[in-house]
């Protein structure tokens, strides 16, 4: 195991969350670290930071912070392994209850971890409850709102309904930085070593529980990255230079969630060809062909080139219609 530095723990600040752990992924994150320390810190019972080797200043602000804020445990590894595997040991230092990941430029508001809370302690069959997303700039401006207008397909009592509603429908993921029943997260974690795996972290999470909408309060999610190509993600995903001109579709994550809506069917008593059908549909439309077989990417390609060209028009239509 990596080498580690780490605080020691006291206590919490707000016992109306107590039961709570939230956990800080760090790497470079001097412009932002203390205001995302100071606006979780007040709201959990342990507050775990683990630094990916970061290069800046940001080490120091968090040592200096743990000092004033007691139930701070700091890590610190001796090198980058990569976010996946940050995510990944941030999780399994949790013991608690109830878990979240925190971004380390994202900010949460007064009483976010509260209401959260009391939104999965009043439905013991949900995994995961998650409020809106606003999206921010480097500076706090907001820039976007995020509208989950398929989250009552994420509550419903089946599970391969709520499977369907990720695959058909899920897009910003903010969602992911929910608040978690650890045990149902840790259960749901899994290889996350490549693009989009965290689709695929949400797609077995709503398997094992409900995902409640708590619209009273909203994720704030700082933009810092202009853009991002897929080589830099992969980078900061597994800690592993890439090549520039890496050109990564989804394909993983396509292959995962199918394996996960085949294994889902074979539970069901019937509409099982329909599910998968469905499911392997709608993975196609959005992402792409993922066939193992030349034949089967062909037919893939089509449906998506059909599906694609489809989707632009409706947006033309839509935009046409504005002006009018």
């Amino acid at each position: 195991m990596t080498d580690l530095s780490k605080s020691n723990l006291i206590g919490a600040k707000d016992p109306s969350c107590s039961g709570v752990t939230i956990g800080i992924p760090l790497y470079n994150e001097e412009l932002f670290i203390e205001a995302t320390i100071r606006s979780a810190a007040p709201q959990c019972e342990v507050l775990l930071i683990a630094d990916n080797c970061s290069t800046d200043n940001s080490v120091q602000i968090v040592e200096k912070l743990a000092e004033e804020y007691p139930h701070v445990v700091f890590y610190r590894h001796k090198s980058n392994r990569g976010a996946s595997k940050n995510f990944e040991f941030i999780l399994n230092e949790a013991n608690t209850p109830y878990f979240m990941w925190l971004g380390a430029h994202d900010l949460i508001p007064p009483k976010y971890v509260q209401c959260l809370k009391e939104t999965l302690e009043k439905d013991l069959s949900a995994s995961l409850a998650f409020g809106g997303a606003i999206h921010i700039d480097r500076v706090g401006n907001e820039v976007s709102r995020y509208q989950y207008t398929f989250s009552d397909h994420l509550a419903k009592s089946r599970a391969s309904e709520r499977l369907l509603a990720i695959i058909k429908y899920l897009h910003d993921c903010s969602l992911i930085h929910g608040l978690f029943r650890t045990s149902s997260l840790k259960a749901a974690w899994g290889d996350m070593h490549y693009l989009k795996g965290d689709q695929v972290l949400l797609a077995r999470a709503i398997l094992g529980g409900k995902f409640l909408y708590t619209p009273e309060t909203s994720l704030l999610r700082r933009k810092v990255r202009h853009t991002v190509s897929d080589a830099a993600q992969l980078e900061r995903i597994t800690g592993v230079k890439h090549g520039d001109r890496v050109c990564l579709p989804p394909t993983e994550m396509q292959c995962a969630q199918y394996e996960l809506a085949v294994q889902e069917s074979r539970q069901m008593v019937s509409g099982a060809l329909a599910f998968r059908t469905s499911a392997r549909f709608w993975l196609v439309s959005r992402f792409g062909p993922f066939s193992k077989r030349k034949a089967g990417r062909i037919i893939e390609k089509v449906v998506h080139d059909v599906c694609r060209g489809m989707s632009i028009c409706r947006r033309a239509i839509v935009r046409t219609a504005r002006l009018i």
